[in-house]
């Protein structure tokens, strides 16, 4: 038997019908024309066309009429034990189910997610895994919404979660929940005041996570629309830092209403924001080689029942 990473000459087996050998098993089985047509579907002179391109394929005569119907030939004997093995791993294959048990897996799932995704799922994904799938284990790779698709296509992340604006068609994608802004401060800041007036946003000093590490973000674009501009005091790149920074000093900052609410420190309170800024949705990004994947499923499936309320 030829080891599985021996070359298969594939320009010698595109001339042959696999289906000939289906009707040679069928022969060897029934070794009688009419029987073996009927056991698989084909009418009397279709079998017989199938016969003669076997004599052909193998330069031999194959079957021999006798008495009560054929008889195999020398050669169709040899031939038989090969071919219905072969057969039957073709059938084994074409009926292949993929199965997953995440209570014995020990599979390693990559997942693409920025800062804010890590700090609204991955505390949760953790603590179900250790009851549901205790072997797994969890790579995560630093993503964004231009890196997402790419990270996808070089079969680095498994499935990504964050922010989606642009993919393919052959990305897949499901939207899992709306996510809006929510103004935040310091109590002690906030301690004469229920909710901030315009003049007093555009008037503070403000905390800016900016990931392109810029100074500006869209509130400053739709303050503009209104001649109106803000003192952007300090630009982050990301979220770790900003529950420490806002207990520590008076600046506010426009944030994700899902990372105040997981924020660890008591010290922040927040407030209404006095002007409209448009919310965004938080979903999923996979390949779709891996749609049907029933881990990949399971996954996916996971990480949809931890979305917030």
């Amino acid at each position: 038997m030829k080891s599985i990473t021996e070359p298969i000459q594939h320009f010698s087996l595109a001339g042959i019908d696999l289906n000939l050998l289906v009707v040679f098993d069928a022969l060897m089985t029934e070794q009688h024309l009419t029987r073996a047509s009927e056991k698989i579907g084909l009418s009397q002179p279709a079998a017989s066309n199938a016969l003669s391109r076997l004599r052909k394929l193998f330069k031999d005569d194959l079957f021999i009429k006798a008495s009560r119907g054929i008889t195999p030939t020398a050669k169709a004997v040899v031939l038989w034990e090969p071919i219905r093995q072969a057969l039957v791993q073709i059938q084994e294959v074409v009926s292949t189910k993929l199965e997953f048990n995440p209570a014995t897996s020990e599979r390693i799932f990559r997942i693409g997610m920025d800062d804010y995704t890590e700090i609204v799922f991955l505390c949760k994904l953790l603590q179900e895994l250790k009851q549901l799938a205790p072997h797994i284990r969890i790579q995560v790779r630093s993503s964004n919404r231009q890196k997402a698709p790419k990270l996808l296509d070089a079969d680095e992340a498994d499935l990504t979660v964050g922010y989606f604006t642009e993919f393919s068609s052959w990305h897949h994608y499901q939207e899992l929940y709306s996510e809006t802004f929510v103004c935040v401060g310091n109590q002690e800041y906030f301690s004469n005041r229920q909710n901030l007036t315009l003049e007093e946003y555009v008037s503070a000093s403000h905390l800016l996570v900016s990931p392109k590490e810029d100074m500006v973000g869209v509130v400053d674009e739709i303050l503009a629309e209104r001649n109106l501009t803000r003192t952007v005091a300090l630009s982050v790149p990301n979220f770790l830092i900003v529950p420490s920074l806002l207990s520590n000093t008076e600046f506010i900052a426009t944030l994700p209403a899902q990372i105040v609410a997981l924020a660890p420190n008591s010290n922040i309170q927040t407030s209404t924001l006095p002007l409209e800024i448009p919310g965004f949705s938080v979903g999923m990004l996979w390949h779709r080689k891996n749609d049907s994947d029933p881990a990949n499923i399971w996954l996916r499936e996971l990480i949809e029942q931890l979305c917030p309320d």
